[in-house]
């Protein structure tokens, strides 16, 4: 299949672990240049060098806040001067803080009783902030082309708001983001412009099993005890892995995509309950 990606040019936040690492991997696949945004240089500087092994030239990284505009600026920048106009912005931004002790300040987990005002303007600065600030910074490179692809990945809790798991941030703050992006696919479908959101399940991405393990030892328990209440509600009986989630993203950056618009997908192997 044809995807028409040949020549793109990608910019992805959170690109250097994980759901971001695989867009970005498969986007270089399929032809496109892609800036890879992230806070960890390190990290950047690992993805980019395994993909630009075997694609050289095709990945540029740039750590940056994601969630700064003035840093956003400075990714389109570069993916200017490096590759040319940006026709394709993924944002993947992580929320909440998962171990305090690994990640530093933050709320853990996201228990109701522990959160601050602070906390909630902390979460809507990264998943919403930070979603309107890619696709601000590059709307006008694509209104330019009369093409465009924008993307967020999201969490099913932006659809259902989970109820197993502690997870008062995201189920306050991504509804909001699925919102945002909603209204941006009606003003900019006459654009040539599609704009997605992708709605996480149980992927098992590092973070993710960081997060059982915190889960875990929260409760006194085993990884596979805390993990079971979630894997036994998941019809495919298993969690997703990162490179499920890229293909769909890969799909929806694609000529053969240009219909699907203001949609919140799932990919998570059917635990959503909603029509």
């Amino acid at each position: 299949m044809k995807l028409g990606l040949e020549g793109r040019v990608a910019i992805v936040s959170g690109g250097s672990r994980g759901i971001g690492r695989a867009i970005a991997e498969e986007l270089v696949q399929e032809g496109a240049s892609v800036v890879i945004a992230a806070r960890t240089q390190s990290y950047l500087d690992e993805t980019a060098a395994a993909i630009n092994a075997r694609y050289p030239g095709k990945v540029e990284a740039v750590s940056a806040d994601m969630s700064d505009e003035a840093a956003v600026q400075r990714v389109v920048d570069v993916a200017h001067d490096r590759f040319g106009p940006v026709g394709i912005a993924v944002s993947n931004v992580i929320g909440h803080v998962i171990d305090v002790d690994k990640e530093g300040e933050g709320a853990g987990a996201g228990n109701f009783s522990t959160m601050s005002h602070k906390h909630y303007r902390d979460e809507f600065t990264r998943l919403l902030v930070s979603a309107w600030a890619l696709a601000h910074a590059t709307i006008p490179d694509m209104r330019a082309q009369r093409w465009g692809r924008i993307m967020n990945v999201g969490s099913g809790a932006a659809r259902e708001p989970t109820k197993i798991l502690p997870h008062v941030m995201p189920n306050t703050v991504r509804p909001p983001v699925a919102g945002m992006y909603r209204v941006m696919a009606r003003r900019l479908a006459s654009d040539g412009i599609t704009v997605n959101n992708l709605l996480t399940g149980s992927i098992l991405t590092e973070r993710n099993k960081s997060y059982w393990q915190w889960l875990a030892n929260d409760r006194h328990q085993t990884v596979e005890e805390a993990s079971a209440p979630m894997n036994s509600l998941i019809p495919a009986g298993r969690a997703g892995d990162p490179h499920e989630m890229a293909a769909v993203a890969l799909f929806l950056a694609s000529d053969r995509a240009a219909k699907i618009t203001g949609q919140s997908i799932p990919i998570d192997g059917g635990i959503n309950q909603h029509l």
